[in-house]
């Protein structure tokens, strides 16, 4: 997985609903050893994390390029990647982010900060994005070529567009 994989999951941390472990298993659902291994103390270190991830985004998006970046520090240091190869063979070879024993939360986090950290130092502080749609608050990593992305999601494009298009209907310039 490159950076952008890694980071992508830190934007899911971000927006996701963290309000109980079933919320955090079904996050984890993709990962059957994480999920089948999370547990409270995992809760609380994704919640820990969604805070501050958080923070990073909103920081972003404010231009406290400063701020963001010793945000992500601390969750560097909090999070600690030690890589490592697993697998069991040629074919299955593949990274993980943490120390082998690591809980769920470690595994999950020490990639996810990672890859945003990498990101922030490849692409810039201006990829972080947090969505323009009235109502929506979630973040995104915009991976546009000409760094034009605005919303979180298609739908909420959509929804906006379709706004701003009825809103022309109903009040027609009276430019000529």
């Amino acid at each position: 997985m490159d950076a952008t994989g890694w980071a992508q999951r830190a934007v899911t941390v971000a927006n996701a609903d963290l309000g109980t472990l079933a919320d955090l298993q079904a996050l984890l659902a993709e990962w059957p050893r994480l999920h089948d291994s999370a547990g409270l103390g995992d809760l609380a270190a994704f919640g820990y994390a969604q805070a501050r991830l958080r923070r990073v985004f909103a920081a972003a998006a404010a231009a406290r390029e400063v701020e963001a970046v010793e945000l992500l520090n601390g969750l560097l240091t909090r999070f600690r990647v030690q890589p490592r190869i697993a697998g069991t063979s040629a074919a299955d070879w593949h990274m993980h982010a943490a120390g082998a024993g690591a809980p769920a939360s470690g595994e999950y986090l020490a990639g996810a900060v990672w890859g945003l950290a990498v990101c922030l130092c490849q692409r810039g502080l201006d990829r972080f994005g947090l969505c323009k749609a009235a109502g929506c608050d979630r973040f995104f990593l915009d991976d546009s070529a000409n760094r034009n992305r605005r919303f979180c999601s298609d739908r909420c494009a959509t929804r906006t567009h379709g706004t701003a298009h009825r809103a022309r209907r109903r009040h027609p310039s009276t430019v000529g």
